[in-house]
């Protein structure tokens, strides 16, 4: 999407970005951002055809920065569960220091933009982030804290919300690995006391339909090669072992087989029979299964 952002277009949303977040966006003309971009509103109009159109590219000039650094996290395979969410945080951290007018635009109008396509971009970007978080908590805590991951989500973007929303309205200063350090303290204390009361969660698919959108979108993306991610993260947690070390090399194998243009069905295969032989896997490895046949990762 950002080779469709050429020099002018970048400008122009920048600029739009500043005035939205000191004016209001509804209070801002095409007019403003035209003299503050000194350029005609012809030369805007032929870059937008609409202020919506000009604060949709906002958003997702934003959520494409945002996703190219999770993604970027996610490639560092050596990373465990918790060191992977301290990076997440940080990402978010970090570019809401670089783009702090668009932190303080959606302060200022607090979700009330009226344009559908916006609101509905603005529920699925919401999505996709609590999916970010989502998987990394589990892995964290465990498959018995999977029904708390939502409200574990909430509380930890109402953290960041919070602690960025101080540092610009307030003016105080803080240091992103501190506040991501605070932010993990306050999840583990609660995820603690939850594991060890287990309450009936309060959110749930009947009180909340979205969550139903987003636990399918986390089903719908369990690619094999985060499935594999899944497996070690399980392992890890259990005593040493040879057969755990056993099916550790085996998930190594076959990540790196998984990887390849046209991984190999015997060695696919292989690895997976030799998984098998894990029972604590036995979930994971039917959606494992599963998955490599439904990306035709595997060639029949």
């Amino acid at each position: 999407m950002e080779e469709k952002w050429n020099e002018k277009k970048r400008h122009i949303l920048f600029a739009a970005m500043k005035l939205f977040a000191a004016n209001g966006y509804v209070q801002t003309t095409m007019q403003e951002i035209a003299e503050a971009c000194k350029m005609s509103k012809g030369s805007v109009y032929q870059q937008f055809s609409s202020k919506e159109a000009l604060l949709l590219d906002i958003f997702k000039f934003f959520f494409k920065r945002l996703n190219d650094g999770m993604q970027l996290v996610e490639r560092e395979r050596q990373l465990g569960p918790r060191e992977r969410l301290e990076r997440k945080i940080l990402v978010c951290l970090r570019l809401w220091i670089e783009y702090p007018e668009f932190f303080t635009m959606q302060m200022r109008e607090n979700g009330g933009f009226v344009n559908q396509e916006i609101r509905d971009y603005l529920k699925w970007m919401d999505t996709e982030i609590s999916m970010f978080f989502m998987d990394s908590l589990v892995g964290i805590y465990g498959d018995s804290y999977a029904p708390y991951a939502p409200e574990g989500v909430l509380l930890l973007s109402s953290l960041l919300s919070t602690y960025m929303g101080l540092q610009l309205v307030e003016k105080i200063t803080l240091v992103p690995d501190e506040v991501c350090s605070h932010i993990l303290h306050i999840v583990d204390a609660v995820a603690e006391r939850v594991l060890r009361e287990m309450p009936r969660p309060l959110l749930n698919e009947s009180n909340w339909p979205r969550l139903k959108e987003v636990c399918a979108r986390n089903a719908k993306s369990a690619h094999p090669l985060l499935l594999v991610k899944r497996c070690r993260e399980r392992l890890e947690r259990l005593s040493e072992g040879e057969e755990r070390n056993e099916a550790l090399e085996s998930l190594t194998v076959l990540e790196q087989e998984l990887v390849e243009i046209r991984p190999r069905k015997v060695i696919v295969l292989g690895m997976l029979a030799n998984l098998k032989r894990s029972p604590e896997l036995a979930d994971l490895l039917a959606e494992l299964e599963a998955a490599c046949q439904q990306a035709g990762l595997v060639r029949v």
